[in-house]
């Protein structure tokens, strides 16, 4: 068992307050504190939905100290006080730093205590702050509208009859070129990823249905109204559904007189998402899946290779992959939250 001292477990859980929006090292400590508490690596593995080595690698790590950032570091102890190291915490969080000599300066003038840059990153890191880039949104995302389809969304799937369907909608367009990811390259080597001249694409359509992984997918030259009734009417000839719903976003192509006039003799009804939305679709997730596994990192010579790959995909691969993208293709639904940042200068 992990045995905590007081100090140790006093700190772990002043630390476990101030992950509450980092789920990963948040989990860790619960772990630990847990085991700590008496809980088996069993209780554990089931109650956060962890597999049972991950369970014994998050204690293994704790105890070398290798992997837990919030576990004390050792040296000499901090020298803002635990007061000041809120403050600090809090201020911080409302303004936010580019560079770590700024946060320095800030703690001089504030707390008249002197860091070193290498010092104060330890400090960072012990509070969990980690140097990264906020995440962009469009200006027009409405965090409201999406709360109110996620709740209209469970009301609809709980009362499903069991002769009806949900399918999401959504067009993708992968175009050859090359879409370069971080990966682990030792460090002062450098691999390069050859470019692509000019870009071409293809045209899909696609409907993903949760409820047993039923995928339909077609190609067109464009996506627009007309191709859109068509899409419609072949996922009706494939679905025995008695009334299926369709979930999608207001594209132009989704969203006009001729998909309204094939609605009314059709089994199809149709729910619209919030604009910008992609986070409540997810369908998004199966094509971000096709872009992991054809085109992060790869170079395609010519188009045709490319376009035989994508389809290949499609019509092979994805039948292939249910028991695979179940856990990561799902309706574990969150809303965007606004959380605006504010430069500190």
């Amino acid at each position: 068992m992990v045995k905590l001292t007081e100090k140790e477990k006093s700190s772990l859980e002043m630390r476990l307050k101030q992950t509450l929006g980092q789920s990963n090292e948040h989990t860790r400590i619960c772990v630990i504190l847990g085991y700590n508490d008496g809980l088996t690596p069993e209780e554990l593995a089931k109650a956060f939905r962890l597999s049972l080595a991950t369970i014994y690698n998050y204690l293994k790590a704790y105890t070398s100290q290798e992997k837990i950032k919030n576990a004390p570091r050792g040296g000499s102890s901090s020298k803002l006080s635990q007061e000041q190291s809120q403050a600090l915490v809090n201020h911080l969080k409302e303004q936010t730093y580019s560079k770590v000599k700024d946060i320095c300066a800030y703690v001089r003038k504030t707390y008249e205590i002197t860091y070193s840059r290498s010092g104060m990153t330890d400090w960072l890191k012990d509070q969990g702050f980690v140097y990264k880039k906020p995440k962009k949104v469009p200006g027009k995302l409405n965090p409201q509208q999406q709360e109110e389809f996620i709740g209209a969304y469970q009301e609809l799937k709980k009362d499903l009859k069991t002769n009806e369907e949900i399918y999401f909608i959504d067009a993708v367009h992968p175009a050859h070129q090359c879409q370069p990811v971080c990966g682990w390259i030792q460090k002062g080597e450098e691999k390069t990823l050859q470019t692509t001249g000019n870009q071409v694409s293809l045209h899909f359509s696609g409907a993903l249905c949760l409820n047993g992984m039923k995928t339909l997918t077609e190609e067109y030259e464009t996506i627009n109204a007309d191709n859109m009734v068509d899409f419609l009417r072949k996922l009706e000839s494939n679905s025995s559904a008695e009334k299926i719903y369709v979930i999608m976003d207001n594209a132009r192509a989704n969203k006009n007189k001729k998909v309204e006039a094939y609605l009314k003799g059709s089994r199809i009804t149709i729910r619209y998402l919030p604009a910008y939305s992609p986070n409540l679709n997810p369908i998004e997730r199966l094509w971000k899946l096709m872009r992991e596994k054809k085109m992060y990192n790869k170079y395609y010579e010519s188009s045709v290779v490319f376009f035989e790959e994508i389809r290949k995909f499609f019509k092979e691969e994805v039948p292939q992959l249910a028991p695979s993208w179940a856990a990561r293709i799902n309706d574990h639904f969150q809303s965007i939250k606004l959380n605006p940042i504010k430069p500190a200068f």
